[in-house]
């Protein structure tokens, strides 16, 4: 390499290289933004049934969620309120080609579980999908 095509490459590199070095320390937003993307289903039972749904849904449901590959968790929630009981399941998924994994390629309807019409009081066909764009936990009482 002569001089006269050494000099583009090396001016190239000292004006790039502080740009480079730049994006790659602040990546563009769009692209830090989504860290994963989170499942959420809901359903609604008897309160005489709940603890009994709630075994049936850990040991068939969550347990399905934890075993497909691109889950990266799931938060089961339930509250009661007077003779009702609902259940939320939040399950997050690396993308959504890990959600179809889970759920197939209609992914935006519940994975519907065989006994569920035994036990809770309608079936919700859908399901809702976020981006998750922050996920923030502590210990209790730490900060």
């Amino acid at each position: 390499m002569n001089r006269r095509t050494l000099f583009p490459v090396v001016f190239a590199l000292a004006v790039l290289a502080p740009a480079l070095r730049l994006a790659a320390e602040n990546p563009k937003p769009e692209a830090a933004r989504k860290i994963a993307i989170a499942r959420i289903w809901r359903g609604r039972t008897l309160a005489s049934k709940a603890d009994e749904y709630e075994r049936y849904l850990n040991a068939n449901g969550v347990a399905k969620i934890r075993t497909t590959p691109g889950n990266r968790g799931v938060t089961v929630l339930r509250r009661t309120d007077g003779d009702k009981t609902e259940f939320e399941v939040i399950s997050i998924w690396e993308s959504i080609e890990a959600v179809k994994n889970f759920a197939g390629a209609d992914y935006q309807k519940a994975v519907i579980l065989p006994r569920d019409r035994e036990y809770l009081l309608e079936v919700e066909p859908n399901v809702v999908h976020y981006e998750i764009l922050l996920d923030e936990r502590t210990e209790a009482g730490k900060r």
